[in-house]
């Protein structure tokens, strides 16, 4: 631990806020991170975001956890849609919802982050489109679900939208699964159903 370095024994903020995500690094199940989030819905307001939300990380099991907040936007904001490569965990991608919504990018296991121009569609409502995944084998391979269905091959820095034989895919779009063995086979659940690619 680096001199500085806020480690807490409980990941708890305030009853508005919860863990929305949480992701393990699959080379080392010691290093986990989860996102917070602040959100509250009543039949008369919508509230998503709070000085509660964040992103943080362990290195321990869970036991102790740290914020991280090196080049991710000043507080407060919202949900925190993340992954991370499972062929290179120390590549990630977060799209965090602030002010200035935007893409963020580390390359080292989520210590650093850098803002990244990304389209209207990869930074859509990160509360309503919470899903951001990479190929389990191919880290430039990234995948965002949204209004579209967006993808990049250089690793987040540039996206393009898919086509669809039938004249488009049905919006919108909020879960993807990717074949571990196969990434060329995908399934992408949307508000209309359920659609396969297999390249």
């Amino acid at each position: 631990m680096n001199g500085g370095e806020t480690w807490e024994k409980i990941l708890y903020k305030n009853e508005k806020t919860g863990c929305a995500e949480l992701l393990m690094d699959p080379k080392d199940p010691n290093i986990l991170f989860a996102s917070m989030w602040q959100f509250r819905r009543q039949p008369f307001s919508f509230n998503s975001g709070g000085e509660g939300s964040g992103l943080f990380k362990s290195t321990d099991g869970g036991i102790t956890w740290k914020e991280i907040t090196n080049g991710l936007p000043a507080k407060p904001f919202g949900r925190i849609a993340m992954t991370l490569a499972p062929s290179d965990p120390k590549k990630m991608w977060a799209i965090v919802e602030s002010k200035n919504t935007g893409l963020y990018i580390s390359d080292d296991g989520g210590e650093s982050w850098k803002s990244q121009s990304a389209s209207m569609n990869v930074c859509a409502r990160p509360f309503y489109f919470s899903t951001i995944e990479v190929d389990p084998k191919d880290p430039k391979r990234v995948y965002r679900p949204g209004f579209l269905f967006a993808y990049s091959e250089d690793g987040g820095y540039s996206f393009s939208e898919a086509s669809y034989e039938g004249g488009g895919l049905h919006p919108d779009m909020h879960a993807l699964w990717i074949h571990p063995n196969n990434p060329d086979v995908l399934y992408l659940g949307t508000d209309g159903g359920l659609y396969r690619s297999l390249d």
